[in-house]
């Protein structure tokens, strides 16, 4: 008699754990399709949601960032591409830039900006030193007077100003005016939200990178722009190191004539173990900052 009702406690033993074991793996299994539907299917953006999405402007840069209701945009990529941009941020229903950053004088990156700062209002218009250029500044000078005839202001990056958008924290932490290539006068800027961090490196390339690291600037990051499309005259090794982001997107065109970005930048990304997004192949990467975790998904 004992050593049946051994037996039972045996089997309800068994049972239990067996339930409890399926119950772990139902969810695990969960989970993973969850983090998986995520990936493949990101949710539909909602205001409450904090984000940064590199858009898809051919050969050239245009970043939005936005968090409760406030946005910020890096760039506005070749005057091509000014309606889509202007589209793209009406979908999202916004009407005003908070912060607007021109990274250089370069027409991939500043091109579209006097269409956007005649159709939107823009609070705050950061540029760089238009005395340090070696480009034309006329369309620089129409959009400042754009910003400022809807009561926005115009202002010359210096390192270490900061600005809040929404709940991203944004420095900068690079401005090297005095640099030969105009590429490696591009603002450099950090942004912070909750734990992660995001570097946007305009073009900079070696020389730039290298003045980083010789300043002893914060720029470990979760989320590293590639400088300059992937050229192969930046994102060096020891960079990488000094960054060691989890991700890293990259503006580029299909086709390009640079043939951006490079092999060489490819395979040191592969190396560092980096998971790197191309908006030549995957057109606008968005990635979506949770408490915790950074979620990947892709718009048109």
């Amino acid at each position: 008699m004992k050593r049946e009702v051994h037996k039972i406690k045996n089997m309800v033993a068994v049972i239990i754990a067996a339930a409890i074991l399926i119950l772990s793996v139902i969810g695990y299994i969960t989970d993973t399709l969850g983090s998986i539907r995520e990936f493949l299917f990101p949710k539909a953006i909602e205001s409450e949601n904090s984000y940064v999405e590199m858009l898809d402007v051919g050969q050239g840069d245009s970043i939005l960032l936005y968090s409760g209701g406030k946005a910020a945009l890096i760039d506005t990529g070749i005057k091509s591409y000014a309606d889509d941009i202007a589209d793209t941020l009406e979908n999202r229903g916004i009407s005003t830039l908070d912060l607007l950053i021109i990274s250089h004088n370069h027409s991939d990156h500043m091109g579209g900006i006097v269409p956007l700062t005649k159709q939107f209002k823009i609070k705050t218009l950061l540029i760089p030193d238009l005395e340090k250029t070696d480009e034309r500044t006329d369309k620089m000078t129409t959009a400042v007077e754009n910003v400022k005839a809807k009561g926005g202001k115009s202002v010359t990056a210096e390192k270490g100003m900061n600005f809040t958008v929404g709940d991203f924290d944004i420095t900068v932490i690079g401005a090297y005016y005095d640099e030969k290539d105009e590429n490696d006068r591009s603002i450099i800027v950090k942004a912070k939200i909750g734990k992660w961090k995001f570097l946007f490196t305009g073009d900079a390339q070696d020389p730039a990178e290298k003045r980083l690291m010789a300043d002893n600037a914060d720029i470990k990051c979760d989320v590293l722009k590639v400088g300059h499309h992937g050229s192969m005259y930046g994102t060096s090794e020891e960079f990488l190191e000094k960054c060691s982001p989890s991700f890293a997107m990259i503006s580029c065109g299909k086709g390009n004539r640079y043939s951006h970005p490079h092999d060489v930048v490819l395979l040191r990304l592969q190396a560092a173990g980096v998971k790197y997004f191309r908006t030549d192949t995957s057109g606008a990467v968005r990635f979506t900052a949770t408490e915790k975790e950074i979620l990947v998904g892709f718009g048109k």
